[in-house]
């Protein structure tokens, strides 16, 4: 099942050859360092400390637990909870007995769970200690298709039949029973180790081939423009799966032996106390938890003076945010682009002029070609806007068990990003916009069909449309525009509540609430212009206004 159809002989073999790819997974590192540096600092979590040795003999023992508990080769582990050692360990275990791991955003809701456990076969599931495991749970449980289904926690849970997996950590075993019960179960070179959960433009979840190979590329590529080394402390201050934190922490860290610290739930205070703390020299964030951690008001109070580096990634930091965090931690800011179902295509360095880290992407990683398009396809001079077409060794697979969605993807030779932007003389890519109506708050991606069909309904709501609006902290906020039915009183709390009930992650909720008496319609009267909503929503609710207008 892992096996990357769309990786033929031939490019596997070109990648090979020209030093893009190697067989080497990321668990392949941790063990290399295990050897190399036994009793150097690798994983720090709250009061959890591992060594390089200590690490990999936990991730073994974990993978004997997952073998023991009759995971066959290729079976889908789903995966969902907030940073810890343990999940960041289980991973890693997984790759080392061959289980593909599922990578479930822990902000995913029941709605999402049960259209992904409908959809893939999932052999077993691994939850956190969230308020909502219960329902996650039922949700994975009900899905599943396996005759056998396992439930598996990290940390005492209330969820029935729920196993800890610290009873494998807990449990005795030499590295004679590692290399037992183990050989054999490693993923042979360039399959999948992973797949990616992404709602993408569909508002339905859609999967992802996420390939070792391609990542471990891309690292080394960030190895190389963030100046990173042994020495190195990087902390991941979002969830480890964010495209950003998987590809810093999980794929580049181990690649050059740096410590990683996991942070679960981001609070300024206890991200600047970590960073004291550990002497953390780069930091991985959104651009809304860089806001959140600016506003901060004993900022200054702290040391923070080991921090070089931050870098930012899922929606672009406003210029003038990120210079005031370059000024503010006297570091440097490096932001990148990329999409779930591409992989990263650029990234700025530490060398880059001031103008480009503030406000560009950088330049293409190594070995990326670049297609900037007009409407019809054709490629357009340098400097000259147009669609973003990219492909090269960073690419990850295709879509799992979706051959007609990859051809569609791939039909052209290049991948579409959706987004239009440039090349410059210098080899820059500048954005110039998105192409969708996709809503990307704070780093996420809200598909507005799927929240407008869930409040359609409401049973005061005659009609709806959902457009993102800028926001300073967030990048967009969801903003429901609505025509209610005669004599309703529409309330934003009233919308989350109808919401609530209908299973929407919470994140996709709207935040701002124009009422209308009419929609606008466009040209053709055939849908609505959401253009138009979106000029009238700047002039009228970003200043707080929700009265009904004309």
């Amino acid at each position: 099942m892992a096996r990357v159809a769309r990786y033929t002989k031939e490019l596997v073999a070109r990648y090979e050859r020209e030093g893009y790819w190697t067989s080497t997974y990321p668990v392949d590192f941790w063990e290399e360092n295990a050897r190399r540096n036994p009793n150097g600092d690798a994983l720090v979590f709250g009061a959890q400390r591992f060594t390089w040795k200590s690490a990999v003999e936990a991730i073994h023992k974990l993978a004997i637990g997952l073998v023991q508990c009759g995971f066959a080769r290729d079976d889908v582990l789903a995966l969902q909870a907030h940073n810890s050692a343990a999940l960041m360990l289980l991973r890693l275990a997984a790759e080392k007995a061959g289980i593909i791991s599922l990578l479930v955003p822990p902000t995913f809701s029941k709605a999402e769970v049960c259209a992904i456990a409908e959809r893939l076969p999932i052999a077993g599931v691994v939850l956190g200690d969230s308020e909502v495991v219960r329902d996650l749970a039922d949700a994975y449980r009900a899905g599943s298709k396996k005759s056998s289904f396992s439930l598996f926690t990290i940390g005492a849970s209330a969820i029935p039949h729920g196993r800890d997996i610290q009873d494998w950590l807990d449990a005795p075993h030499s590295a004679s029973d590692a290399e037992r019960l183990l050989e054999g179960r490693s993923f042979p070179p360039y399959e999948y180790a992973a797949i990616i959960t992404t709602s993408g433009t569909t508002g339905t979840p859609r999967f992802v081939e996420h390939a070792a190979c391609a990542r471990t590329a891309s690292g080394r590529v960030y190895i190389d423009r963030l100046k990173l080394g042994p020495a190195d402390v990087v902390v991941g201050m979002v969830s480890m799966f964010a495209g950003n934190c998987d590809l810093i922490v999980h794929h580049t860290a181990p690649q050059v032996g740096a410590t990683v610290v996991l942070i679960d739930r981001f609070a300024p205070q206890e991200a600047c106390r970590i960073i004291e703390a550990e002497r953390a020299t780069c930091a991985v964030f959104v651009p809304t938890l860089l806001h959140r951690l600016l506003d901060y008001e004993r900022l200054r109070e702290h040391d923070l003076s080991s921090l070089r580096i931050v870098t930012c990634f899922g929606a672009i930091l406003a210029p003038e945010i990120a210079a005031k965090v370059e000024r503010v931690l006297n570091v440097k800011v490096i932001q990148g682009y990329g999409a779930s179902d591409y992989g990263s295509l650029a990234s700025t360095s530490i060398d880059d002029p001031e103008h480009v880290r503030l406000a560009g992407v950088g330049r293409p990683l190594t070995g990326t070609e670049i297609r900037i398009c007009d409407e019809a396809g054709a490629p357009v001079p340098i400097g000259t806007p147009g669609r973003i077409f990219a492909r090269g060794p960073h690419c990850v697979g295709g879509f799992v068990a979706d051959d007609a969605a990859t051809e569609t993807a791939w039909e052209s030779g290049y991948f579409s990003m959706g987004d239009f932007g440039q090349i410059d003389h210098q080899g820059y890519l500048w954005l110039a916009g998105r192409a969708r109506d996709l809503v990307i708050r704070g780093g996420q991606n809200i598909v507005p069909a799927e929240v407008e069909d869930a409040i359609v309904g409401h049973p005061d709501v005659a009609e709806i449309s959902v457009i993102g609006v800028p926001d300073a902290e967030m990048g967009e906020r969801v903003c429901a525009v609505v025509v209610a039915k005669k004599g309703a009183c529409l309330t934003l709390e009233g919308i989350a509540a109808h919401l609530g009930a209908r299973g929407l992650a919470r994140f996709k909720y709207p935040e701002r609430l124009m009422l209308l008496e009419s929609l606008p319609m466009n040209p053709a009267g055939t849908k609505v212009d959401k253009r138009a909503l979106r000029e009238l929503a700047a002039r009228h609710v970003l200043r707080g206004d929700s009265r009904p207008i004309a």
